[in-house]
């Protein structure tokens, strides 16, 4: 056969997966009206090895890696789509958040941060020597938000404040790359209110990974089927039931008002462990620091 003629052949062989792919699709829409009425669960990894195990069977050995990997990722599409319609269906989506976004009357920061702030008069600053103690004033009401330094672009994360954002229950506001004499910095605000409004194009979340093999990447397959860009990501050990898990952090550039985006995180929280929203927000490139910086 000509090269032409095997594309031909191609083209007939993808025409039919094709039609089979919609009269899949249309039985995992039935699939999820079921579950929606019976609030069943959507991802079931025994049933799923179950499926892939029977259908390996009686395979050529030399394809049968590359037909497991086919009907995983069928069985992902399809879970993806039952995510969807079931937040349709049932309006399931475990998050609250408010549309309203109001500025603090004031901030607590890290006393020898305050020289990053040119948002807020001095007199609307007050001073906190951890991340804990500001969280501590947040609570009591002293003041409505605090500021900190997330990361050092390119350099290191902020573990204290990622720690302190996911144990007391903080949001991220607001969101500022700007730039002193050591390099660039994040510099985050953030309070005890989850704000999304619709000039938001970031959301971050921390979460733990099942220890399961392939499912970091069935995690970032499951974002890119969604089209949503991560931005930043990386991980810390968490030692969880003495186990080999990891707890990662990650930035993606989405809306959370949006359907879609609220089908990923929804999906997300559904098939990781212990999923966090840490904040939304708009992330504004600023310019240099009038002040000199430490």
């Amino acid at each position: 056969m000509t090269l032409e003629e095997v594309r031909k052949n191609i083209d007939r062989v993808d025409g039919k997966i094709r039609e089979l792919f919609i009269e899949r699709m249309g039985l995992a829409d039935q699939v999820a009206r079921i579950k929606a009425e019976t609030e069943d669960t959507i991802y079931k990894p025994e049933r799923e090895a179950v499926i892939l195990k029977k259908q390996s069977e009686n395979m050529d050995p030399h394809l049968v890696k590359e037909y497991r990997a086919l009907i995983k990722r069928i069985m992902e599409i399809s879970r993806k789509y039952q995510y969807g319609r079931t937040l349709e269906l049932r309006n399931c989506f475990p998050f609250r958040f408010a549309k309203e976004d109001m500025r603090p009357d004031a901030v607590a920061m890290l006393s020898e941060e305050v020289y990053i702030c040119e948002e807020y008069r001095r007199e609307q600053i007050h001073t906190a020597e951890s991340y804990n103690e500001i969280a501590q004033m947040i609570a009591s009401g002293e003041v409505q938000a605090g500021i900190g330094i997330m990361e050092t672009v390119g350099d290191r994360e902020s573990d204290e404040l990622d720690d302190v954002l996911e144990e007391q229950e903080l949001y991220i506001n607001r969101c500022k790359v700007v730039q002193d004499r050591h390099g660039k910095k994040k510099v985050v605000e953030f309070s005890k209110n989850l704000t999304v409004t619709e000039k938001h194009d970031r959301l971050k979340i921390c979460f733990v990974c099942p220890h399961i093999s392939g499912m970091l990447g069935s995690v970032l397959s499951m974002i890119s089927d969604y089209d949503v860009n991560l931005t930043e990501i990386h991980s810390i050990p968490c030692g969880e039931n003495e186990e080999r898990n990891y707890r990662f952090f990650a930035e993606l550039a989405l809306n959370l008002q949006e359907k879609e985006a609220q089908a990923l995180i929804y999906q997300l929280s559904c098939e990781t462990r212990r999923l966090k929203i840490l904040g939304s927000y708009y992330c504004e490139d600023g310019s240099l620091l009038s002040l000199a910086g430490r």
